[in-house]
C-alpha cells in the first residue's frame, strides 16, 4: 500500500513501462469513444455529466493524496497548472454550455498531449498520483473528442483567439502568483527547457509559441477536413 501513496516513488521516465502504459491507456480511451460514437450522438447532456463526474473525482483523488501525505502546499497543490485549469473549465461547462468553453478546452487542452509525450514529475501507472495524472490529462484531450460526436463540436479560428485570450490571462496570473506562493505553475520558474534563456525572452516564447501552436493545429485540422471531404466526393463520383 505504501508504494501506492508514497510521494518518494520514482517518477516516470520516457520509454519505461509506465510511459507506454499511459499512452496505451489513452489510445484505448480514444478507441472506446470512437466505438460509442453513434450511441453518444446527440446526447450532449449525458457526455457533459460523465465528464463532470470524472473531473470532480480527479480533483478529489489528487487532493486526497496530498492530504494523506500531509503534502498539500500552495506552491504546487493549487489548481493552477494549465491542465488543472482545463479540468475546471470542463466542470464549469456542464453548467454554462458555451461554445467558447469547448474551444478553450480543446486548444488549451493541447498542453495535455505534451504531458503524455514528455511527462515531468509524474508517478508510475500503479501510483495514486499516477491515476490522478492520467484522469486529468486524458479528460483534457478526450472531452473535445467526445463532444465532436455528441454535439458536433469543431475547433474554429474564432476559438483560437478565444482560447488564447483565456490562456494569456492565465499565464500572467500565474506569472505574478508564483513569487507569492513560491510555486512553479506553468513551469515558469523551474523550466523543462530553455534554461539559459532570459526571463523576458522565455515569456515571449511562451506567449508567441502558444498562439502559433493553436493556429497551426487549427489549420492542420482544416486541411485534414478538406482532404476528407475531397476523398468523400471522389469516392461518391465513382
Amino acid at each position: 500500500m505504501d508504494r501506492v501513496i508514497n510521494p518518494a516513488e520514482p517518477f516516470v521516465v520516457p520509454g519505461d513501462l509506465s510511459y507506454f502504459s499511459y499512452l496505451a491507456l489513452l489510445a484505448f480511451c480514444f478507441y472506446v469513444i470512437y466505438r460509442m460514437r453513434f450511441r453518444i450522438s446527440g446526447k450532449t447532456y449525458k457526455v457533459l455529466f460523465v465528464f463532470l463526474i470524472i473531473s470532480i473525482f480527479q480533483r478529489v483523488l489528487i487532493n486526497t493524496w496530498y492530504l494523506i501525505n500531509d503534502d498539500y502546499s500552495l506552491a504546487y497543490s493549487l489548481p493552477f497548472q494549465i491542465c488543472r485549469v482545463v479540468i475546471w473549465l470542463i466542470i464549469i461547462q456542464y453548467f454554462v454550455r458555451k461554445d467558447f468553453l469547448n474551444q478553450a478546452i480543446f486548444y488549451i487542452g493541447l498542453f495535455a498531449y505534451a504531458a503524455f509525450l514528455y511527462p515531468i514529475g509524474i508517478h508510475p501507472v500503479w501510483h495514486m498520483a499516477g491515476w490522478a495524472f492520467f484522469i486529468l490529462h486524458a479528460s483534457n484531450v478526450l472531452f473535445p473528442f467526445a463532444m465532436y460526436y455528441a454535439a458536433g463540436f469543431v475547433p474554429s479560428l474564432k476559438g483560437v483567439f478565444q482560447a488564447y485570450l483565456i490562456f494569456a490571462v492565465y499565464f500572467f496570473f500565474v506569472y505574478f502568483l508564483n513569487p507569492v506562493v513560491g510555486g512553479n505553475y506553468f513551469f515558469i520558474n523551474n523550466r523543462p527547457f530553455f534554461h539559459e534563456m532570459s526571463e523576458a525572452m522565455y515569456v515571449t516564447v511562451n506567449l508567441a509559441g502558444t498562439l502559433i501552436g493553436f493556429l497551426t493545429v487549427y489549420y492542420i485540422i482544416r486541411l485534414l477536413t478538406k482532404f476528407r471531404k475531397d476523398i468523400t466526393v471522389k469516392t461518391g463520383d465513382l
